[in-house]
């Protein structure tokens, strides 16, 4: 049996990996800027993880059939699995003469959004877990 603090590990987890998933996807868009006809690509994963922070906190029975797992190595096999954020292309600014549309004011200001969420979701969890550990070490002194 794991010990688990907080329901909302994974879904911190899985954050900062499409945070960090989106920086890279910036840093490509503004390596792209003089790449004649690139289109710059974002990712959308709010409405995804919206959708996993209602399952995780308003957790109701759910009528699913689910599979039984005999060893940690079998896939879980729910169909939630196959919902991911998605990729899509950010085109609402006016491509140049050689068809480039990154606009490099607007990637440096997405990266600086993404680059501060991502510290504050490293902070966030840092700070629970020292809390966490001051508890466990106040009850030893006991």
């Amino acid at each position: 049996m794991m010990f688990e603090t907080s329901q909302a590990y994974p879904l911190v987890y899985k954050a900062l990996d499409y945070r960090s998933l989106r920086q890279d996807l910036i840093a490509s868009n503004i390596a792209n800027v003089d790449t004649p006809f690139y289109r710059p690509k974002d990712i959308d994963f709010e409405s995804f993880l919206a959708q996993e922070k209602d399952k995780v906190f308003n957790h109701k029975e759910s009528l699913e059939l689910q599979m039984a797992q005999t060893s940690k190595k079998h896939l879980q096999g729910r169909a939630s699995d196959l919902n991911q954020a998605t990729f899509f292309f950010r085109d609402g600014h006016l491509a140049r003469n050689d068809g480039n549309s990154v606009d490099l004011d607007v990637e440096t200001s997405e990266m600086g959004k993404n680059s501060v969420m991502y510290q504050a979701l490293t902070s966030a969890l840092k700070k629970h877990k020292g809390i966490f550990a001051y508890a466990v070490d106040s009850g030893r002194n006991l």
